[in-house]
């Protein structure tokens, strides 16, 4: 709607994992690092949490990219719910033809299988893992039992664990100990500060704008309070960033200001956030 008001050939602040709309922040930037690192070099697990809207899938996302076309990787967004969901979809994303009715046994026989023939074409394979913090028991067990196919002392499979802080409690629990244990690297994402709030803003508005550059801006003011109502969590930014620009062009104004914060957070959210300027406007108590 607003796109040529602003000079925008897409929207910036889209939730859509976008490659060229991630900013790496210098967290962001060694996390993914070593991450690659690790996997490229089968060092071991990976666990990668992060609060809701932190950006662990985006993260997610931008590791499989970059681990490139000599890796086979097997993305599995939705938590399976049984070890047999999960192998079947390793199976699928690593180009296997499975029977329906396929046992357990006979698909762990298969798959270990096809592992080892990619392992000794020179394939990596990496299965990145979701949301793990609502895997079922059984689905954990089966990962555990993953990370045990191994050939000539070296693992066939690379595993990445996605998930919210619960899930870094989980694996506290004893039964999960082996588990835990095979875990070599482990990042948590936390909120962007507010330079890189700002920062994060500014990139996504040059990567979104058309030659010549968008004529969108965000008072100083606007920022502090886009930071101060979403923590620097990267899903609140471009939700309330995305609304400010509609109630922008609404406006016909070029210049979001700590004004057009306020009415988007007052009308537009649920956040049940003040604002600098609604606490001025208050009247005095």
């Amino acid at each position: 709607m607003y796109l040529s008001y602003y000079r925008l050939r897409e929207f910036p602040f889209s939730l859509a994992c976008d490659e060229r709309y991630f900013y790496q922040s210098s967290i962001h930037a060694e996390a993914l690092a070593n991450m690659q690192y690790t996997i490229e070099q089968k060092k071991g697990m990976v666990l990668v949490t992060g609060e809701v809207g932190a950006g662990k899938t985006f993260v997610g996302h931008i590791l499989a990219n970059r681990l490139g076309p000599g890796c086979t990787t097997a993305i599995v967004r939705h938590p399976p719910q049984s070890g047999k969901q999960l192998l079947r979809a390793l199976a699928a994303a690593a180009g296997m033809n499975l029977q329906t009715d396929i046992d357990t046994l006979r698909l762990v026989e298969e798959l270990e299988g096809h592992l080892v023939r990619m392992h000794n074409r020179g394939r990596l394979v990496a299965l990145i893992l979701d949301e793990c913090q609502d895997l079922s028991p059984k689905a954990l067990e089966e990962i555990r039992l993953l990370w045990n196919f191994e050939l000539d002392g070296q693992r066939l499979i690379q595993i990445v664990l996605i998930g919210q802080p619960e899930l870094q409690q989980r694996l506290q629990e004893p039964q999960w100990e082996s588990l835990r244990q095979r875990i070599v690297l482990s990042y948590h994402l936390g909120h962007l500060t507010c330079e890189d709030t700002h920062a994060y803003i500014a990139h996504r508005l040059r990567v979104a704008s058309l030659e010549g550059g968008a004529v969108a801006q965000f008072t100083p003011d606007a920022l502090s309070d886009i930071f101060a109502a979403t923590g620097g969590i990267p899903r609140l930014v471009n939700i309330l960033c995305d609304n400010a620009l509609l109630v922008g062009f609404a406006r016909n104004v070029h210049c979001i200001d700590r004004n057009i914060i306020s009415e988007v957070l007052r009308e537009m959210t649920c956040w049940n956030v003040k604002t600098t300027a609604q606490s001025q406007a208050a009247p005095p108590t």
